[in-house]
């Protein structure tokens, strides 16, 4: 169960490679991107809730520290044991596959096609649950750098989609990626050593907890945190019932620290060759990342008593202890003394807080919630004196700033990942054709987003309803692992019923195990969030299926692809399959051509490319724009993503597969034009009294003109030759080849034109045979043509 299922070559090539492999592309050079740089690509959206995961999973836990511990590190089990292998195995079969509804698609067999579906309903509204957290947490960590804009948060949340939406709009995805790489690189590096002093810190240092409670209640005050969820008792005193209760309870939130983790096989389209080497060596790497992260914040905040803080990051109150302890002026509980001026405006604070009308007095804090208060706002202003003008001071904008910026960056995960399921649903026929352009689909999102963003609000209440799209992504990928099309292992050299597949769909069986235990667990704990799940993606759904069928109801008995008269494009499609099948058909046809260019296989007809690719694109009815893009990817090299089903890959294949019938219709084209110029020009040689009319001369002249084919050929294929006006696009390629052969002719027939010149002088019989050298292949051959001088019996 546990061997190898990849090719020992191919992986000891694989292994080789990987040094090299780990950091190609970092500076955006290479054929692809490497592996710390398709690690920084998705640091943003996976690693950004290094920012709000301890947070999530000690609210679950209703601050219960251990609770929450010990449900993260089942779900790492889960993740490392499971999700990783499945994913990986998927990623080998097929790299290019992306999301969990293309990877249906690409390997899972036809009965679980409905599957597709539904993972892009899911991975669609995880996008926009992407961009609302990412967002609304980006914003919270501004508090820290500026607390004063803490009465702007939603507006600051807005602004920062809108921002990201406009850069990536107008750069495009692709282009964009500089940004993810500089980003997600620094925000890594900086919070792997930012958390190995945490950890060290909170190993060493426990006593360091005297710190917390100041810390949030300056939080409180400022209004930055809007709630704070500690434990209520000792976690000993809980009974088992609610201990597993709370144990589920935080496992449900915890699980979105692995949020991003399915981006990284979509991301992985644009990796290194071998790709599937770069995307494994990726997720292992990332899930010891996000594990690791999630179980030194853990501790820390166990260490050191840090309670769930809505509305600002447990991670950034372990880096201001650190700030202050470590890099600053280390403070002690005897430092701290409270004065009366801290008492006064404790007073004042709390009364502001608590007054309440009780028969027309006012109700005031207590003595000891004024001392507390009082003491809470010492060590606040102590913590401030220890980081003012210190190194440790410079850490915390430092930390504030790349988690704001990393929280920034995150949205392009959920804006790229959402565009590129909703493109691949395109593709499919299930979604608008226009949502193809990427542009447009993170524009969507957007506008969905910045709808939902006031409503809202809170990062604790779009969690529930957050975990849904990724957990239905591993189970999705897992499941198609599991039941991988027999082809498709054998399309990877691997044995259906041998050890080598029973190892894959292993990987697969363990990934089922774990994602859908945490399905379970989800659909337990977060039953509030079900109901608007289902009915969302119930929505999306039917609205692919309405797409796909143009209606409710699918239709049957028409050949895919269509077929339409030349020059009709765009053509009226009365269902997005059909739509979708003749888009296969473009791109069959395109590659066809690019590739005959690339092999020279055109370079006999003399003419630009452009020429020939509008011809092509007029008699097929093709976009010509997907030729321009076709021969940008054979001219970077890249190769061919297969289509997003078998049904389009056949539709693909067959049109591909028109070489030689594209071949002899570019060479009909081509000799139109030539018979066009000896149309017109051969009566200026006609004599018939010298002996020669219309017959010699246009043999004459096709021998001259066609000197490397059957002379009997050509003259049958002329005589069937009728001049017509053609469409432009046609034309515009014939008369390439009309005013190539008008340019030849002068030069190929001086020694037959002066024959007949000398013939109508009287000055040669009219019954000389003439034959002539004539250089053709660009002067590398040397052929012998006839020249008739008198009519033949037979014309």
């Amino acid at each position: 169960m546990l061997k190898s299922y990849i090719n020992p070559v191919e992986n000891r090539e694989a292994n080789r490679k990987l040094p090299r492999l780990l950091i190609e592309g970092l500076l955006l050079g290479g054929t692809g991107l490497g592996v710390l740089a398709l690690i920084f690509e998705i640091a943003a959206d996976a690693f950004s809730v290094a920012a709000y995961q301890t947070l999530l999973a000690i609210h679950g836990a209703q601050g219960y520290h251990q609770i929450a511990i010990l449900a993260f590190i089942f779900l790492s089990a889960l993740l490392f044991l499971g999700i990783v292998p499945a994913y990986k195995a998927g990623a080998y079969l097929r790299p290019n596959a992306g999301g969990s509804g293309p990877m249906v698609e690409a390997i899972g067999p036809p009965r679980m096609r409905w599957l597709s579906w539904v993972g892009t309903s899911l991975f669609f509204l995880d996008a926009i649950l992407t961009i609302i957290i990412s967002s609304i947490s980006a914003a919270d960590v501004t508090m820290l750098v500026l607390p004063e804009l803490a009465a702007y948060r939603i507006i600051l949340a807005e602004l920062f989609a809108f921002f990201i939406m406009v850069v990536l709009v107008a750069l495009g995805p692709k282009r964009a990626v500089p940004l993810f790489l500089i980003g997600g690189g620094a925000f890594t590096l900086f919070t792997i050593i930012a958390l190995s002093m945490v950890g060290a810190a909170a190993a060493g240092n426990p006593e360091w907890t005297f710190l917390t409670q100041g810390i949030v209640s300056r939080l409180e005050a400022n209004g930055v945190v809007e709630q704070v969820v500690r434990a209520q008792q000792d976690v000993a005193a809980l009974g088992t019932a609610l201990f597993f209760q709370l144990f589920f309870r935080s496992m449900s939130s915890a699980m979105l620290g692995f949020s991003g983790y399915e981006v990284i096989p979509a991301s992985g389209k644009h990796a290194a060759r071998p790709k599937w080497k770069v995307i494994n060596t990726a997720l292992t790497l990332a899930a010891i990342f996000l594990i690791g992260t999630g179980v030194v914040q853990l501790y820390a905040a166990q260490q050191w008593d840090i309670p769930a803080t809505e509305g600002y990051s447990t991670l950034l109150i372990e880096y201001e202890i650190i700030a202050a302890q470590t890099l600053g002026s280390p403070i002690s509980p005897e430092d701290i003394a409270v004065t009366s001026a801290d008492r006064n405006t404790a007073v004042d604070v709390l009364a502001a807080n608590n007054s309440e009308e009780v028969s027309g007095s006012v109700v005031n804090p207590a003595d000891d919630s004024i001392e507390q208060a009082a003491y809470n706002m010492a060590i606040a202003r102590a913590l401030k004196n220890a980081t003012e003008g210190t190194t440790g001071g410079s850490f915390l904008i430092i930390a504030g700033v790349l988690l704001a910026i990393i929280l920034l960056l995150a949205q392009g995960g959920g804006y790229i990942g959402g565009a590129a399921v909703a493109a691949n649903a395109a593709r499919l026929g299930r979604l608008p054709g226009f949502l193809a352009d990427d542009r447009i689909g993170i524009a969507i999102i957007w506008a969905i987003s910045t709808i939902l963003i006031p409503i809202i609000r809170e990062v604790v209440v779009v969690e529930s309803y957050y975990a849904f799209g990724f957990v239905s992504a591993f189970v999705i990928t897992s499941t198609t692992v599991y039941f991988v099309r027999d082809d498709v292992l054998r399309g990877r050299q691997i044995e259906p019923g041998s050890a080598e597949a029973k190892s894959l769909k292993f990987a697969g069986l363990r990934g089922m195990i774990a994602s859908y235990i945490m399905l379970a667990v989800l659909v337990t704990q977060k039953t509030d969030a079900l109901g608007v799940i289902a009915l969302a993606g119930a929505a999306i759904t039917l609205f692919q299926i309405f797409m796909a069928n143009g209606g409710l109801k699918k239709q049957k008995g028409k050949a895919l692809p269509l077929t339409y008269p030349a020059g009709v494009y765009p053509a009226g499609y009365e269902s997005g399959v059909e739509r979708a099948h003749d888009h296969a058909r473009h791109r069959g046809i395109v590659d066809a051509v690019e590739e005959m260019i690339l092999a020279g296989d055109l370079k006999k007809f003399n003419v630009n490319p452009d020429r020939v690719r509008r011809l092509v694109a007029y008699l097929y009815n093709i976009d010509f724009e997907l030729f321009q893009w076709g021969n940008k990817r054979h001219a970077d090299q890249h190769e061919h993503i297969e289509e997003p089903n078998l049904e389009l890959e056949k539709s693909y294949q067959e049109a591909y597969g028109q070489r030689e019938e594209l071949l002899a219709e570019i060479e009909s084209y081509s000799h139109f034009g030539v018979f066009m110029f000896i149309h017109l020009y051969h009566l200026n040689w006609v004599d018939v009294e010298h002996g020669r009319d219309a017959t010699v001369v246009l043999r004459a002249m096709l021998n001259i003109l066609f000197p490397m084919t059957d002379d009997e050929k050509m003259w049958q294929e002329y005589r069937v030759f009728e001049p017509k006006y053609q469409p432009e696009a046609i034309w515009q390629f014939c008369r390439a080849r009309y005013r190539w052969a008008k340019n030849q002719w002068p030069n190929l027939s001086d020694r037959i034109t002066t024959i007949w010149t000398l013939q109508d002088f009287g000055l040669l019989s009219k019954d000389m045979k003439v034959e002539m050298a004539v250089a053709v292949a660009n002067g590398k051959r040397f052929m012998k043509v006839k020249i008739p001088s008198k009519p033949l019996v037979d014309d």
